[in-house]
This record gives structure tokens, C-alpha cells and sequence, in this order.
């Protein structure tokens, strides 16, 4: 083999028109990050996205390397990570993950403060999305894990070229350009800029699940599975997931009610009636919807639920993923828990701010005496009981769906309920709930 053959075989660095072809696509604002680590992925996505940026000159671009705390060397790298942005003209910031670290689970725990912190600091410079430098055997290690796992459709689609950062706030975006890229064309591009990326250990390690995933796709390679072929077959998952999402849109559109006070009806025989598949989303979106949660509960635990729907056997009530599950006449009533409303994380709230509660509420106080700061908590039955002695006319729902409402509080006396009245002169609050979890119905079902 000659030299020119060599030339022929080596990967070709991704260039600038095939990176402003896949961001464009995505229709970035103008003001956009970077999560930038220094390693060679997030290397390479730095200096494509800082050559785009600088052909638009009305875009904003901005890195932020996040210091996990978790080695010695961490900070030390995050500081030359900010060396190699500022040598490609980019303005850099270091996010450190501060307080007490977890025992177990640290992976986990380590992704969702990056997260946070990445999305504060998009927050903070205006940045309406976050570029992340997932390629392609990013996307095939994570349908090997989610498999090992045994996950189902939902959990083996593939990684989304753009997804919502968070529903709450300003709206900041997740993309990933370069999705459909094999690594070899990353670190090519690296090399062509003559610059040294950050090598973390980490990604080394046997220990992380990650890196297994990573040496067991060399191994299952000359069997045909490949980073593109298991990026293929997660494609194809992901389509299929989109078709369940939307009959379980049509489902929840058609039957489902969702009161302003945070409870749902349905009527149960529709939820039975559907397709276990379909039945099985909509129970999963109605506890994420009255529960407050990100996540659905554990399979095991939705068909048991969905089983005693089916048969009617509910008796007086049951509980999961802190919702409650009743049958009256025919109406399945989804409500929340007293007790998990009552162990929400309190929201402290002064004139002119807002926020989230119990991942179901957003509130704003929009009038109150100054320099008071009230917390945001369930009312329970005492804020209920105080509510009863001085208003009239409360909603005729069920005691303890009232009990897991909001309500403002001093000390240990409520000033108001936003949904209900109020108990103290000057206080003004609205709220709202937040976006139901489900995907906005098709306009056909809407029409039924």
C-alpha cells in the first residue's frame, strides 16, 4: 500500500459547509453555547461552531466547561479548556458543581447538575441553545446500555438532533449536530487545527458502564453491528415511538380531563379499551402529569396499576409514583397524594418573583408586603380548615385534593391559597399549571 492509498483511507475532517449544512438545519438562535469539556468531541465542536459563528457576524457564541470536583485534575483541566477556547476567540466560563457529592449513582447524579448548571449559565448570557458533541457511536453506545437494560421502544429510539432543555424559564434547546458523524471525523478535524484536546482517564475506565459499551461495539463490529447499523436500528425505534406518542395523544385528547386544580378524569373504559401499548403511555402520562414527575413509574408497577383499573379492583383507592387511582361510576379520578404534596421541596417567593411547585404549579407573586418571603407549600388540612372558616363557595372536589393545592405561607400561618382565596390584605398571586407531559393532540383530534 503507498502513500496515496494511505491518504485515500484516512477520515476527512468535517468542514465548514457540512456544519453550517447540519446546524442550520436545527435553526439556531442567535445567541448560542457550547458545552465544552477540552476532550476531543467537544475539541472539534468548539472550533467548527466558532468558524460558523464567525461567517454570522449577528451570532453570539459562548463555552462553558463544567468542573465536576470529582478528581484532583478536574480543575486544572477546566482551566485549560478555557486556555483552548480563548485560543479560538471564544468567551469561556467555568460551572463548578458545588455541596456534597453522592455515594452511589455519582454518573447519574453528575449529568443532571451538568445540566443544571449548563442551563443557568444559557440562561444567564441569553443563549437560546446549547450545542453538545454527540456523534454517532455516541448514539449506538447509548442503544447497547438502554439495551443491556432491557429497555423498550421508548428507551432504545434514538438520541433527538434537538430537544428541550427545560419546559420551565426561558426556553433553551439541546442540539447535536453532529449526531450523524463517526468519531474518527471529529478527531480529524481536531488534528487539522493543530490543536491538543483535554484526555480525561475516566473514559478509560471498565468501571463506567459507558466505556464497556464502547470496547463491546469493536467486538460486535465484524458481526455487522456496527455504530451505524445500531444507529439505524435506533432510528427506526424512534419512528415508532413518535406513531405511539401520537395515538396516546388522540387517546388523552378524546378522554382525559385535566383540572386547573391538578387532578385528571378519564373515563376508564377508554383507557382499558385501547391497545395495552397505548393504555400503558397514557397511565404513564397521567402520573407524570398529576405527579409532577419527569419519569413514569417502573413498568411493573403501571401494569399492576392498569391491571386493577381493568378489573375494577381499585378498592377505595391506589397509590403510585405519589397519585392517587379511584373509580367512581365509571370515571377513573388520577389525583395527587397528600402526603407527596405535603413532601414537595417548599418554594420560597418574595414580590415580583415566580416559580415551580411540586412540578405541577407555576406560581408568581405578583403583590406583597416588602421584604416578605413566603414559602410555597401544600395547604394540608390546617390551611384548608383556615380557608373554610372565612370563604364560601370552595370547588366540591374531593377534601384531599384541595389539601394538595398551594398555598402561601408565613411561619405557620397561610396567607393565601392562589386557587381558592385569600386570608391576608395585600397579597396577590397567580397560578397556572404547567404544560401537561403529553404531546399536544393531532388537530384532527382536537375536532373529535
Amino acid at each position: 500500500m503507498n502513500a496515496q492509498d494511505d491518504t485515500a483511507r484516512s477520515p476527512s475532517p468535517v468542514s465548514a459547509k457540512e456544519f453550517a449544512a447540519r446546524l442550520s438545519s436545527l435553526h439556531p438562535g442567535r445567541s448560542v453555547a457550547v458545552a465544552f469539556s477540552g476532550g476531543p468531541d467537544s475539541l472539534a465542536l468548539l472550533i467548527l461552531a466558532a468558524r460558523w459563528a464567525a461567517r454570522r457576524k449577528s451570532t453570539a457564541l459562548h463555552a462553558f466547561t463544567v468542573d465536576h470536583g470529582l478528581r484532583a485534575a478536574s480543575a486544572g483541566e477546566a482551566k485549560e479548556a478555557a486556555r483552548l477556547a480563548a485560543k479560538l476567540g471564544v468567551p469561556h466560563r467555568i460551572l463548578k458543581w458545588k455541596g456534597e457529592k453522592p455515594a452511589t449513582g455519582i454518573q447519574a447524579a453528575a449529568r443532571e447538575a451538568r445540566y443544571g448548571l449548563l442551563l443557568q449559565a444559557c440562561r444567564n448570557v441569553g443563549a437560546s441553545d446549547l450545542l453538545v458533541a454527540h456523534h454517532l457511536e455516541d448514539q449506538a453506545e447509548t442503544f447497547l446500555l438502554r439495551l443491556s437494560r432491557g429497555s423498550g421502544i421508548d428507551g432504545l429510539s434514538a438520541m433527538p438532533a434537538s430537544r428541550p432543555l427545560s419546559e420551565d424559564g426561558m426556553a433553551v434547546r439541546l442540539l447535536r449536530p453532529l449526531l450523524d458523524l463517526p468519531r474518527e471525523r471529529l478527531l480529524a478535524t481536531v488534528a487539522k487545527a493543530r490543536l491538543t484536546p483535554i484526555q480525561d482517564p475516566s473514559n478509560e475506565n471498565e468501571r463506567f458502564d459507558r466505556v464497556k459499551a464502547r470496547k463491546a461495539l469493536a467486538i460486535l463490529a465484524p458481526l455487522g453491528l456496527d455504530a451505524g447499523r445500531l444507529a439505524r436500528t435506533a432510528a427506526q425505534m424512534g419512528r415508532a415511538r413518535e406513531v405511539l406518542e401520537t395515538e396516546t395523544a388522540r387517546l388523552l385528547a378524546r378522554h382525559a380531563s385535566h383540572s386547573p386544580l391538578g387532578f385528571v378524569e378519564m373515563k376508564a373504559k377508554a383507557l382499558i379499551g385501547a391497545p395495552a401499548e397505548i393504555g400503558l403511555r397514557a397511565l404513564a402520562a397521567l402520573i407524570r402529569a398529576v405527579g409532577g414527575g419527569q419519569y413514569a413509574p417502573r413498568l411493573v408497577g403501571l401494569e399492576a396499576v392498569y391491571a386493577a383499573i381493568g378489573e375494577g379492583s381499585l378498592g377505595r383507592g391506589r397509590t403510585l409514583g405519589g397519585v392517587k387511582f379511584a373509580l367512581k361510576g365509571g370515571i377513573l379520578l388520577v389525583s395527587r397524594e397528600v402526603a407527596a404534596a405535603q413532601a414537595a421541596m417548599p418554594l420560597l417567593l418574595k414580590q415580583g418573583e415566580e416559580g415551580v411547585w411540586d412540578g405541577r404549579f407555576r406560581l408568581r407573586l405578583d403583590k406583597a408586603p416588602r421584604r416578605r418571603r413566603f414559602e410555597v407549600r401544600a395547604l394540608g388540612s390546617e390551611g384548608l380548615a383556615a380557608l373554610r372558616a372565612t370563604q364560601t363557595g370552595l370547588p366540591e372536589v374531593p377534601s384531599a385534593i384541595l389539601q394538595t393545592l398551594p398555598g402561601l405561607w408565613l411561619s405557620d400561618k397561610l396567607a393565601a391559597a392562589p386557587h381558592l382565596g385569600t386570608l391576608r390584605r395585600g397579597v396577590e398571586a397567580r397560578v397556572a399549571l404547567r404544560r401537561m407531559p403529553w404531546p399536544d393532540p393531532p388537530k384532527e383530534a382536537e375536532k373529535a
